[in-house]
């Protein structure tokens, strides 16, 4: 297997397939939103609690592959506690991260004021398989379907 290949699959991925921390239903939601792709059946779910501009909890279904199931309990994880301007500029540096090269040299080490991406990093491993880019995204989509209620 190739190093890319064994990146693709890291085991914090893999075990965050497994076992995701992030899974479930959150009753006291008040936004979700879901992503679905039409390809490969995955589909993704977040339920959001937010306290003012701050998201307190997110939780997400997911029915899919182990990179999108992975991939939203990452992001349920480094967004909770976030404000909702944070989650958004994760998002975007998330999005780049997985096609410019310049955002994937600040991936590591970003510039000062940059949103980090924390436990999410692993996943950018995903560019150098542009078929399974859409797998990890599907949960941003579902995010972003869900701040698009909320003004900030």
């Amino acid at each position: 297997m190739s190093d890319a290949a064994q990146d693709l699959y890291d085991l914090q991925i893999v075990e965050r397939a497994r076992n995701p921390r992030y899974a479930g239903d959150l009753p006291e939601a008040n936004l979700s939103g879901e992503g679905r792709n039409p390809l490969c059946g995955d589909r993704t779910r977040l339920d959001i609690a937010l306290q003012g501009y701050h998201i307190s909890q997110i939780r997400h279904r997911t029915r899919g592959c182990a990179l999108c199931t992975a991939a939203a309990d990452m992001l349920a994880e480094r967004l909770s506690g976030c404000s909702v301007e944070e989650a958004q500029a994760v998002g975007v540096r998330f999005s780049a991260a997985l096609v410019t090269q310049d955002a994937i040299e600040q991936v590591e080490s970003p510039p000062e004021g940059t949103p980090s991406l924390g436990v999410m990093q692993p996943l950018t491993a995903v560019r150098f398989h542009k078929a399974r880019i859409r797998c990890v995204e599907l949960p941003w989509v579902a995010l972003k379907e869900a701040l698009t209620h909320v003004r900030v």
